[in-house]
């Protein structure tokens, strides 16, 4: 006897996520996972470390020319990053 009532399990699987709140970290993470394929691999080996904070994503440079090309890009680069991601995660970038 078929239920009148079916969802497809992906819509049930977002809905959880939005519940509990996991999405904004699943974003998130991506923002951190798609770095390098946003930028390319020169910056990619010149990020020592990359992490995201309250819509902040903070990375730190192993080379002061790149960190100030990356400035002057700056609001190209979290378009870039959000477009990449799906969703509008990275509000601002800190460059170390």
């Amino acid at each position: 006897m078929r239920r009148k009532n079916t969802q497809k399990i992906s819509d049930v699987i977002k809905e959880a996520l939005k519940q509990d709140n996991l999405e904004k970290g699943i974003h998130e993470s991506r923002a951190v996972q798609k770095w390098p394929e946003v930028l390319g691999p020169v910056v990619a080996r010149a990020t020592h470390r990359l992490y995201i904070k309250n819509g902040v994503l903070f990375v730190e440079l192993t080379s002061s020319v790149i960190r100030n090309e990356l400035m002057m890009w700056k609001d190209n680069i979290i378009i870039n990053l959000n477009q990449a991601i799906g969703a509008d995660i990275v509000k601002d970038i800190v460059l170390r």
